[in-house]
């Protein structure tokens, strides 16, 4: 019963490194199939006296930026139009006499 046993578990052993064994051969081939599909393009050309110009033009455009003067605008004064919305949210309402909004007629 033993000896079975011992039998039964190497020769599950063995087919588990067989079907681990065709897995990875499996996935081999698909890199494989990959890595010569990636090969097979065509790499792009670089035109490398356009790359420098740009490249100079880009560091004189920084160059600009870099240098320019830092003029902070000044804030303009808001009293005025402070004052000017106080006024137009609280004129009138003395006058008017407008009614509450909230409950009326509240006894505790």
């Amino acid at each position: 019963m033993q000896n079975s046993i011992v039998e039964f578990e190497a020769r599950m052993e063995r087919r588990m490194e067989g079907m681990m064994d065709r897995k990875v051969q499996t996935v081999n081939k698909s890199l494989d199939a990959f890595e010569l599909r990636v090969l097979e393009r065509s790499a792009p050309t670089i035109d490398l006296s356009s790359l420098q110009a740009e490249l100079a033009s880009l560091r004189t455009d920084i160059d600009a930026i870099l240098t320019a003067p830092t003029v902070e605008p000044q804030a303009a004064p808001t009293t005025l139009a402070d004052d000017t919305m106080l006024d137009a949210l609280f004129s009138g309402i003395a006058e008017e006499g407008l009614e509450p909004t909230h409950a009326k007629d509240i006894c505790f």
